[in-house]
């Protein structure tokens, strides 16, 4: 027989908790119903029900403890969405589609999902064409993710691909450059180096990096230059300084302005 009620400190894969998460999986269609605290006095979370009911969203206020019981104790904000999930977009299309400058993020066993999460929503900030999350040796999106990108997960161009090796060799067939953060000796400063247009950069886990496998691969290794007491960054950090570099050099085309 199925669990009506999941275990305490469990979390239903099919959930975003949390304010931002849950305003963004309503204003992306992904939401299909939404459950909230009853007694609460938070103008955002009356305001986000009510949002909610309008879109047609079946709406429930419940106890708080139904809540943390669902979100495993998470820091829901007094309000959660049941969700589709995320489809994955097609990595040879994005690609094809891309311009001259386009980045694409490709995840080596990054698994948390507080750095997941943080990693989509610097693609999303920076423009990125792809995040690359193998369905092997990674962490899909998860309610925790959906929670970490304050909701930004559900428009992230995100792919999954069986394993990382195929989607480096999509992306070389598209003619793309792949660079791979690696701390390692023979590394080019990342300040310095010249950031290809079509850049393909690999991260690794803080704890086990790029996998030699993706080095091999790689046409470029970097890193960045730190001072010889910080032994490494969090990868979501380092991401993000590498997602701008790259754009630093290859900046957002200019606006038009209204006239």
């Amino acid at each position: 027989m199925a669990r009506l009620r999941p275990k305490p400190h469990s979390t239903p894969d099919d959930i975003a908790f949390g304010i931002n998460a849950v305003s963004m999986a309503i204003a992306t269609g992904h939401a299909k119903s939404v459950l909230f605290y009853r007694e609460t006095s938070n103008d955002r979370v009356l305001a986000l029900a009510e949002r909610a009911r309008e879109a047609g969203l079946r709406v429930e206020g419940v106890e708080a403890q139904r809540l943390d019981e669902l979100t495993g104790d998470g820091v829901h904000q007094g309000i959660l969405a049941r969700v589709r999930p995320v489809e994955p977009i097609d990595l040879k299309a994005a690609a094809r589609q891309a311009g001259q400058r386009s980045l694409v993020l490709l995840l080596d066993r990054v698994t948390d999902p507080q750095n997941v999460g943080a990693i989509l929503r610097t693609a999303v900030a920076v423009g990125a064409d792809a995040v690359v999350l193998p369905l092997r040796r990674g962490a899909l999106i998860t309610p925790g993710v959906h929670r970490a990108s304050a909701g930004l997960s559900f428009v992230a161009p995100v792919a999954a691909p069986q394993n990382l090796a195929m989607a480096v060799r999509t992306l070389k067939e598209a003619n793309y450059w792949v660079v791979a953060a690696d701390a390692g000796e023979g590394s080019a400063a990342a300040t310095e180096f010249d950031w290809p247009g079509r850049t393909a950069l690999i991260v690794g886990s803080e704890g086990e990096g790029v996998g030699q496998l993706l080095l091999r691969e790689s046409d470029f290794r970097v890193a960045l230059p730190m001072d010889p007491r910080v032994e490494s960054l969090n990868v979501a950090v380092a991401t993000g300084a590498l997602a701008y570099l790259w754009r630093r050099q290859h900046p957002f085309p200019a606006q038009a302005s209204g006239g």
